[in-house]
């Protein structure tokens, strides 16, 4: 017997089982997608607990959103040089810190979209480049924070996301008609 494509999660979960784990497998997989549009093979791991996370590497942005009715929250992005390198062929190294600010809005943006198939809508704030020793102590602080990894050929990059919503807040509506990646929007 097969299921409706309207009651099917991503990873073959049933709607009406609940979505246990849809924020971590939206944030990975928004990660993976953004990278292989430049190229980048990105093997997802598990998340872990702000106090196992691994030593964030050198290139680190951070993003911060709001939702209706709660505190803010903040997403960071963090990568090696010779990662960066790879997406962008070569990038000067003076660009590099523009180019991690804007690999993290992206991510972001990807994020908010895949948030907008369970009925979450997130307001994108501040963009600021952000030593990686600063974010460490930063997520010390924040030890509810979700950690995520992705492996590369040349290093693992580093995703912080503090402020999401529950698991069980979230309700799956599916993707209705959303304006798809790269879409003109005239307002």
């Amino acid at each position: 017997m097969s299921k409706s494509p309207e009651r099917v999660l991503a990873g073959g979960t049933d709607a009406g089982a609940g979505v246990r784990g849809a924020i971590d497998a939206l944030v990975l997989g928004a990660l993976v997608d953004l990278f292989q549009a430049y190229g980048v093979a990105v093997a997802p791991l598990p998340r872990v607990a702000v106090a196992r996370a691994p030593a964030l590497p050198e290139l680190s942005a951070t993003i911060a959103f709001t939702r209706v009715g709660a505190p803010p929250g903040r997403l960071s992005l963090s990568a090696p040089p010779a990662v960066l390198d790879l997406t962008r062929n070569g990038v000067a190294t003076t660009q590099r810190t523009d180019w991690i600010r804007e690999m993290t809005n992206q991510l972001m943006g990807r994020i908010k979209n895949r948030l907008l198939h369970f009925s979450a809508r997130v307001e994108v704030a501040q963009l600021v480049l952000v030593d990686s020793k600063q974010l460490a102590l930063q997520l010390e602080r924040t030890p509810n924070a979700r950690v995520y990894a992705g492996r590369t050929l040349r290093g693992e990059v580093i995703v912080t996301l503090d402020g999401m919503p529950e698991e069980s807040e979230l309700s799956y509506v599916g993707a209705g008609a959303q304006p798809a990646e790269g879409d003109l929007l005239l307002f």
